[in-house]
């Protein structure tokens, strides 16, 4: 009787493994994944030389020059391919009356997704801070830095102030990666080597209706850029989308990678876009003291008149989706371990004030 039932559950087993072989591999690797989240949130160096320096780096060689072969976005592609197919498998359980097949596919499918962010880009998150990594101290500056700052600031944007005309994408993305070599190579960051030509959408509308200049596809690493950027606005967003891709996963180190970037060009109008970047966050930063309107004014009109018509290009799509997407990336990056959420855009003013104090930078 014992020999017969030992028989039966050794013939089981195979049953059960084909049967669920797949919702076990995906337990099984989101235990690997937690695991892998607490040791990386715990030991930051860990998460840069074991997944950003060699698991990324390999990733990224080999996965940035395939979908750079494709002049679409594979992500967005890869969306609603995906939506499609969830719709279509919900519809036909709840057809078939099979409710708990339609809830696992549901929390499969979220978890291939999730599994698929984290391995392929988001483990960056965990990277030691960009400062540490520099040797520099950045922290809130008071009040009178945060004025020195932006006088700085305003003094620098006047001076490269100058009408920025069309751009050709294929030069401004050489240029922009002519730079990164350049300033990489000077600050002994990690080379991620990789491709990532800009793409548009397919549809502009995803990014003018959430209020988005860019975005990192970290799904197949493709750089997006919105459609209708204006020309002043087009070289920082470019390389603030390719510090991503490079590793660089917090929004306010990925600005202060691309200011660096852009600052190296000898092309002026590309310098121009970055203090015009650093510049808007300054005026964000600066705006609740007393004197900010007297500081405003020594702004050059010709500037106040490009901050103008980048408001004109997104007022108009100001609204509940703007509204929802932006409290939903302010969740999703505090849920990835970003101080302050989508404030963080902002904490490059920290980030610049800290660099020039620790390089005399006048």
């Amino acid at each position: 009787m014992t020999n017969r039932r030992s028989n039966d559950s050794t013939r089981e087993f195979p049953v059960f493994w084909r049967r669920h072989r797949l919702m076990i591999g995906l337990v099984t690797a989101t235990l690997v994944l937690c695991g892998l989240l607490t040791l990386f949130s715990r030991f930051p160096q860990l998460a840069e030389k074991l997944y950003t320096r060699f698991f990324y780096a390999g990733l990224a060689r080999v996965l940035s020059p395939l979908s750079a072969q494709f002049p679409f976005s594979l992500s967005e592609v890869a969306i609603y391919v995906a939506i499609l197919l969830l719709l279509f498998r919900l519809v036909l359980n709840f057809k078939r009356r099979r409710f708990g097949k339609a809830a696992l596919e549901l929390l499969g499918g979220v978890a291939v997704i999730v599994l698929w962010f984290y391995f392929a880009w988001g483990f960056n998150y965990l990277r030691p801070p960009i400062e540490q990594q520099l040797d520099f101290a950045a922290a809130a500056p008071d009040s009178a830095a945060l004025r020195e700052n932006f006088l700085w600031c305003i003094n620098e944007a006047n001076r490269r102030w100058q009408v920025v005309a069309s751009w050709d994408l294929s030069t401004l993305d050489n240029e922009i990666e002519k730079d990164y070599s350049s300033v990489f190579s000077t600050l002994n960051l990690p080379a991620i080597a990789g491709r990532w030509p800009p793409k548009f959408p397919l549809f502009p509308g995803l990014l003018d209706y959430t209020l988005t200049s860019g975005i990192f596809g970290p799904f197949f690493h493709e750089v997006h850029l919105n459609a209708h950027l204006l020309p002043v606005e087009m070289p920082f967003v470019l390389a603030h989308e390719k510090a991503h891709g490079r590793g660089f996963a917090r929004e306010s180190e990925a600005s202060f990678i691309a200011l660096l970037v852009c600052l190296r060009s000898p092309n002026t109008a590309i310098q121009y876009s970055a203090y015009f970047s650093l510049l808007g966050h300054c005026k964000q930063r600066y705006r609740p003291y007393a004197d900010y309107d007297s500081l405003k004014q020594i702004i050059r009109p010709e500037i106040t008149a490009d901050f103008a018509a980048v408001w004109s290009r997104v007022e108009k799509y100001m609204g509940p989706v703007a509204e929802f997407s932006h409290k939903g990336y302010d969740v999703y990056l505090r849920a990835n371990q970003v101080e302050g959420g989508a404030a963080n855009y902002a904490d490059v003013v920290d980030l610049v004030a800290g660099w020039r104090k620790a390089h005399k930078i006048e």
